[in-house]
């Protein structure tokens, strides 16, 4: 008697061959932009065949929204909102995080931009579904950065008077706007003079 194939194993696999797919062609996006990359060059480099990736994935338009959903945004917590949790005032945090992972960060992955900003300028103004998920993406992001200012107003570290919302929408304007002078400037430098006005800035919000 032949043994069945246990469900669980099944939705292993399925996931597994899922993550590969979205792996591999956020890589490929993340050089070469959205639609300078086509289905044919992301199944060449995973181990699947064509109409495995169709069947995860009907469209490539319909693989871009789940690298949105599932790949950048959950990167965009584990890179600048996850670590701010360990910090008592996430002022302090938001600069650390800053110098890491974008002053101490290889001139050549500077130079590819964000993921969630090149996608922005890519393929926001031409698709809604991407523009739905995108702003959905960014809005996330400010709305857990105010989590954390609300924590910094309320234990002290910000002015009564600021309005965290605001805060929370320029921090992760500045986030964007690192990436996108680096990548234009093409100067690893530059990030010493940005990143001194962003500290000069918190200095004026806090308490």
């Amino acid at each position: 008697m032949k043994k069945k194939t246990s469900a669980p194993k099944k939705t292993r696999n399925l996931e597994k061959s899922r993550k590969e797919i979205l792996e591999v062609a956020f890589m490929e996006v993340y050089t070469r932009g959205f639609q300078g990359v086509s289905v044919d060059d992301i199944v060449k480099k995973t181990s699947m065949t064509k109409g495995a990736f169709y069947h995860h994935f009907p469209t490539k338009l319909d693989l871009g929204y789940a690298l949105v959903d599932e790949v950048i945004k959950p990167m965009t917590v584990s890179r600048w909102i996850g670590p701010l949790a360990e910090y008592q005032n996430p002022l302090e945090g938001i600069l650390k995080q800053m110098k890491l992972l974008i002053g101490k960060a290889d001139p050549a992955e500077l130079k590819l931009g964000c993921p969630l900003n090149n996608l922005v300028q890519e393929m926001a103004p031409v698709d809604p579904g991407f523009k739905t998920r995108l702003q959905s993406a960014l809005n996330f992001w400010i709305d857990e950065m105010d989590v954390h200012l609300k924590r910094a107003k309320k234990n002290g570290y910000l002015r009564s008077d600021i309005n965290t919302r605001h805060v929370a929408q320029f921090v992760v304007m500045t986030h964007e706007g690192f990436y996108g002078m680096l990548k234009g400037l093409d100067d690893p430098k530059a990030f010493d003079a940005m990143f001194d006005s962003l500290k000069r800035y918190f200095e004026t919000i806090s308490a």
